[in-house]
Parts: structure tokens; C-alpha cells; sequence
């Protein structure tokens, strides 16, 4: 790739696979930029923000405090563009950087007074204030309190890695001046809710609040909290000792040939520290800022360890970070116990959903697997029914997920079917979510969307499974077109699936007419009706999603490369479900209430038809037999609307929409 100019050598797609540290995780090298580290993306971002504003003329003089790295990138941008640079340093800063600066040709200026919080940051700031106000040549690039910072990052660092993976599970980003970290944040927070993200920082850095105390090794952690940072919606910040930097530093210089820079071994301590608390399988990103070079003198020089941290940390075992434990605060979870009780409605469940569908299939898989894994509790739905209108019932789904997303709830959920003569949908609901330490409620959902896009994403994620080939099938048909259709053919429209042709019958023609239409106008695909049930049934994918209370197709033979999903569970005949493969989500809760596995098993007695879960089939403890369809039949879980739900209720959270009801719980203290 030709560039011209050095500030646009930014590579930002280069991730290092490390496993052995206790969880596999991938390190983002922001060491391989020109000017060596993460900082330059911040760089370039401040200067063309001032640049961008009309504040740099002839003669101007640009000044910023950095304890390394960002003046380095600065120096380098400066010198490119032809404007005078200034940098404000500290008796942390490495003699190497400084040479690297003046090399570019800035003017490096140390301080040496120590502040209020036995730092330098406030004494450095202090400085350039009284330079900015006593001459006007002075423009300070103020990454404290600069949007610029953040945006660069959100718009660069953030957005590769989302490129890179898709999916994140955890991302663990060191706090410095908090640009990246806030820009990650801003970005994955909008984009990809689900995605914990975990600040590290070092001890002794007041950023959040934490106490004071001397730091020695520049990069992370601040004596000043910057005006740019807020820590709403920082999942959880890890505390990390010096002692545990150089420990680390040293560790994966003399194991894995890395020589990383004093803030990548705080991040990759941070990681560690996390290794028990990050299920199997995660996808977990850990942000490298800089290499080690810079750090000759300081974290990898014998003398200068020695005599700040002992011996301990010298050899590099990581046996011995536990002799310095690092803290963890778990600063979400302290946020969602401050705020009290919130309703989310309708509108805005809809607006987070809508905003990320494809998130709640990562919702839905992360259940399945915790439930495989019996981390959730998921006792039978409890049913209230009407004598006098045995069509109608309201049902309960209690259930609990454990571990870091720990919650418990209820879904409480009506199906009226004489509501759709009056236009309305079958069904509604609402969910509320506990505390799994207290029991307390501490939040009600509107939930009848949160249902339909759960069942859609368990839709979705056993076609990418179970179809076997790149998302895509020739047709895709719908027996039902109803609420939980609509949401299907979406989700499959936002997971980017190739259908050429979408396919539907339905007894009500209104309906089936009024989806085909939804198809072609709202999501643009070739879509047509029949009023042939067999003509639905030949489709690559065949969704049942009916609201019928008995098998009514009884001898169709689906194709060995079909797949069908069974989600209205009460469609198919004993014959049908014995002569293909099947998966359910939970055997025991699908083979009662009169589905059309339960009716198999009960007619022939035995359940060798069942080959078992989707979630063991993910896990590659089941076969299926090529020579036969493949059925998915979910009974619905109370556990994936609590996955969905929690998620809903953190963005609401954290974008403001969340109705605080700030006395719900009153007179809780006992005495």
C-alpha cells in the first residue's frame, strides 16, 4: 500500500494469538506504527482537530504534557507537517524518549516538583497553563479534555477490532490519559453493547477514584482524573501493581519473545489476573500500546528493578504476581445497584434491539452454552389457564444465569389467540430481572420483543450450525406469518444471509400476503405465497411458526439437505419427527406439553430419534445422520430472555432511556 505521508502508516489490523498465560487471548500490536505506539492514531487526531479549527497560524507553537509516547508521536506529526512542537515532561519520562523527541526536533521541557498526589501530571499541566497564558504563540493540544482523543480511537482502534472479530466478548484496555479506553468505549458501547469492556490501570493512579501513590513506570494511570473520562459503562476495572507490570514484562520477554512496553504488561497482568473468570471460548482482545525498547533503562534494567521492587520480580515467574494481588471493582454492577429500580418500555426495548439484532445471537448462544455447561437454572414454565377460555393462558418462565452476567427473573408471558381478529398481537409480555445476591427487582421490561427476537436468534444460530454451508439457501420458506415469522426473516436478513427466495403460506391470506410484502418492500428480497402447504415444505429451510395446538402435517418426507425449524413445536406428526435427526434445546423441557417430539416419544416408546441438544452439537458431542433432515425443535428457554433482557437493560442504562423508579423499593433496612 503506497502512502504519502508517515502518519498514515497506522497499521491497525496486526493481532497476536497468546495462549498459555490462563486464557487465549489476542493482542492488538499498536507497537508496529511509526512512531511505535498506540499514540499515534491520538496524535494525529489533536493536531488535525486544531488544525481543522483555524488555532494554528504562523509563528504558532503547539504544546502538550506527555510522560513518553504521545510526545514521541507528536514530535514525529509535528516535524511532518512543519509546526514547532513544545513537550512537557516528568522524571518518569525515559531518557529515550526524550532523545526521540528532540531527534524529530521539539523542544522537551522537564519538570521535576512533585504534585498533590505524589505525581507529576498536575505540575506538568501547571506548567503549560502558565505558558499558554502569558504567550499567545502557545496552542495547547489538551488530550485531558480533547474529544478529539476519544474519537480518533473510537473511530480507528475500536472500529478494526470490531472489523477483525465481529463478536468481542471481553477487551481489556489500559488507562492512561483515557482516550482509548473512552473511545473503545463510545464505540462498543453503541455498536456492540454486549462487549465487557475492562479498564486497567495501575496502582496509585486516581483516574477512578482509586488512592494516590508514587508510580515509576510511565504509560498508564494518571495523578490528575482527565476531563475527557467517564467510567459509565466500564464493565469492571482491574487494579494492576507495578511489581506485576515488570513481573510480566519480563515474563513474556524471556518466554514468548515479546518485548512489550511497560503499559502492554499492565494490560496483559490485567489479563491474568481474569483468567478464572472467563468462560471457555471467549473472545478476548487485550490492547498492546507500545514495545519495550523504550523501557531498556527502566522496567528491563536489573538495577533499577531491584531497587524499587526486590528481587521477585526480576526473574519473571508469574507464580509470583499473587505475592502483589491486583483489585478488581466491578464497576457496572456497582453502577446498576446505585440506580434503583427501571422500567424499560416498549419503544426503547425495540431501539436497542434494533440497533444490534445480530447481538442476540450471541445472547442466545452464550445461554445455550452456559445452560449445557449447568451454570443457569431453568425449572419448567408454570402455565395459568381459564376454565371458561381454555384457548387463552399466561405463562411464567422463572430461570437464573450464574457467573460474571449473573441474574435471575421472570418471564410472565400471555398468548390470546382471539387478539389477532382484533388486530393485536397473540402474545405479551413482560420480564423482570433480580439480583442474584439479594433477590431484589431491579428492573421490568416490556418483553414481547425481547421473546420474538430470542426465538428469532435461536432461529438463526441452529441454521448457522446446522445448514452446513456459507449463510445462504436457495429458498426459505414460512408455514405461519405472524409476529414471530416477521422477526425471523429479519434476523436472517441482519446475519446477512443470500436468499434468493422467500416463500409463504399461511391459512389467512391477509397475513401471509401482508408478510410477502413486508419481504419484498421492507428487506428486498424475491418473496411470493402459496396456499399449498407442500409447495412450503420443499424449501432449503422450512420455519414452522404457526400457532396451531396439534400435528396436522402428517406424511411429507423432507429431504436428507433440509432443515427444518420447528419453532411453533406442534406441527409436525410421530412420523416425521422419528424418521429425521433432531435437536431441541433442553430435551426434558421439550418432550411434555403435547409437542411433536413428546407425541414421538410417547407413540414408539422410546427416545433413539433424539440426538440431543444444539448446544451439544455445538460442542461436538453429537452426530447427526447425513442420510436424514434435521429438525430443531426450541421449547424456549427462561434463560435466553434473560440473556437478551440483561443486555437491553445495561444499553438502556447507559444511553439514558431507562424510566428510574426511584422509591419502588422503600423501607428495605430492617431496623
Amino acid at each position: 500500500m503506497l502512502h504519502n505521508q508517515i502518519c498514515e502508516v497506522i497499521h491497525d489490523q496486526t493481532f497476536l494469538r497468546v495462549q498459555g498465560l490462563g486464557v487465549d487471548f489476542h493482542l492488538k500490536m499498536e507497537s508496529l506504527n511509526p512512531a511505535g505506539s498506540i499514540k499515534l492514531k491520538t496524535a494525529v487526531g489533536l493536531v488535525d482537530d486544531v488544525q481543522a479549527r483555524g488555532l494554528v497560524g504562523p509563528g504558532t507553537q503547539l504544546i502538550e504534557s506527555s510522560s513518553g509516547n504521545l510526545g514521541v508521536a507528536l514530535a514525529m506529526v509535528c516535524a511532518e507537517r512543519g509546526l514547532p512542537f513544545t513537550c512537557v515532561v516528568d522524571p518518569n519520562s525515559s531518557e529515550h524518549n526524550v532523545r526521540m523527541m528532540r531527534s524529530y526536533g521539539a523542544t522537551v521541557v522537564r519538570v521535576d516538583a512533585v504534585d498533590a498526589n505524589n505525581g507529576f501530571l498536575a505540575t506538568r499541566i501547571a506548567h503549560i497553563k502558565a505558558q499558554v497564558a502569558t504567550d499567545p504563540r502557545y496552542v495547547w493540544l489538551n488530550q485531558y479534555e480533547n474529544p478529539a482523543n476519544p474519537a480518533a480511537h473510537a473511530r480507528t482502534t475500536a472500529h478494526a477490532i470490531a472489523r477483525q472479530f465481529g463478536h468481542v466478548d471481553y477487551l481489556f484496555v489500559g488507562a492512561g490519559t483515557t482516550g482509548t479506553l473512552m473511545g473503545c468505549l463510545h464505540y462498543f458501547s453503541r455498536h456492540h453493547p454486549a462487549t465487557r469492556i475492562i479498564a486497567v490501570d495501575s496502582v496509585g493512579s486516581v483516574t477512578f477514584g482509586t488512592p494516590p501513590g508514587r508510580r515509576y513506570i510511565p504509560g498508564l494511570g494518571t495523578s490528575q482524573r482527565p476531563g475527557i473520562f467517564d467510567a459509565q459503562g466500564v464493565h469492571a476495572l482491574e487494579m494492576v501493581p507495578e511489581a506485576q507490570t515488570v513481573t510480566m514484562c519480563r515474563h513474556l520477554a524471556k518466554s514468548r519473545g515479546l518485548l512489550v512496553g511497560g503499559s502492554t504488561g499492565t494490560v496483559v497482568a490485567g489479563v491474568h489476573a481474569w483468567r478464572d473468570r472467563i468462560p471457555s471460548g471467549a473472545v478476548v482482545v487485550a490492547l498492546s500500546p507500545d514495545w519495550g525498547e523504550r523501557y531498556l533503562d527502566t522496567v528491563y534494567d536489573d538495577e533499577w528493578v531491584l531497587r524499587r521492587f526486590g528481587p521477585a520480580s526480576l526473574e519473571g515467574r508469574l507464580a509470583s504476581l499473587a505475592d502483589t494481588p491486583s483489585g478488581t471493582t466491578y464497576l457496572r454492577a456497582q453502577h446498576d445497584r446505585e440506580a434503583g429500580f427501571h422500567v424499560i418500555d416498549g419503544r426503547t426495548v425495540a431501539s436497542v434491539l434494533d440497533a444490534d439484532p445480530v447481538a442476540c445471537i450471541d445472547d442466545v448462544e452464550r445461554a445455550y452454552l452456559d445452560h449445557d455447561a449447568g451454570r443457569t437454572v431453568n425449572p419448567d414454565s408454570y402455565f395459568l389457564r381459564f376454565p371458561q377460555e381454555p384457548a387463552n393462558r399466561i405463562i411464567a418462565l422463572p430461570a437464573s444465569l450464574s457467573g460474571e452476567q449473573a441474574v435471575s427473573g421472570i418471564k410472565w408471558i400471555s398468548s390470546y389467540p382471539g387478539n389477532i381478529a382484533s388486530g393485536l398481537h397473540r402474545a405479551s409480555a413482560v420480564l423482570i430481572l433480580n439480583d442474584t445476591r439479594t433477590g431484589y427487582a431491579y428492573a421490568c421490561l416490556e418483553a414481547s420483543r425481547i421473546s420474538a427476537m430470542r426465538t428469532a436468534a435461536s432461529a438463526v444460530l441452529a441454521a448457522r450450525w446446522l445448514r452446513q454451508k456459507p449463510r445462504g439457501a436457495a429458498e426459505l420458506s414460512f408455514v405461519g406469518a405472524g409476529f414471530i415469522a416477521r422477526n425471523i426473516l429479519d434476523m436472517f436478513c441482519a446475519d446477512k444471509w443470500d436468499i434468493p427466495q422467500v416463500i409463504c403460506h399461511d391459512r389467512d391470506a391477509a397475513s401471509m400476503q401482508a408478510f410477502a410484502a413486508h419481504a419484498r418492500e421492507q428487506r428486498g428480497l424475491q418473496a411470493r405465497t402459496t396456499s399449498a402447504l407442500g409447495d412450503a415444505l420443499e424449501a432449503d429451510i422450512v420455519v414452522l411458526a404457526t400457532t396451531s395446538a396439534a400435528p396436522y402435517i402428517d406424511h411429507h418426507a423432507f429431504r436428507p439437505d433440509q432443515l427444518v425449524l420447528n419453532i411453533s413445536l406442534r406441527d409436525l406428526s410421530p412420523a416425521i419427527i422419528a424418521s429425521a435427526n433432531n435437536l431441541l434445546d433442553d430435551v426434558e423441557h421439550c418432550l411434555k406439553a403435547g409437542t411433536s417430539p413428546d407425541l414421538a416419544v410417547r407413540q414408539y416408546g422410546h427416545r433413539e430419534f433424539i440426538n440431543g441438544t444444539l448446544a451439544q452439537f455445538m460442542r461436538s458431542e453429537v452426530r447427526l445422520d447425513r442420510d436424514r433432515p434435521v429438525i430443531f425443535s426450541p421449547f424456549g428457554l427462561g434463560v435466553l430472555d434473560l440473556s437478551v433482557g440483561k443486555r437491553v437493560y445495561e444499553q438502556a442504562l447507559r444511553d439514558g432511556s431507562a424510566l428510574a423508579v426511584p422509591n419502588f423499593v422503600h423501607g428495605a433496612n430492617r431496623w
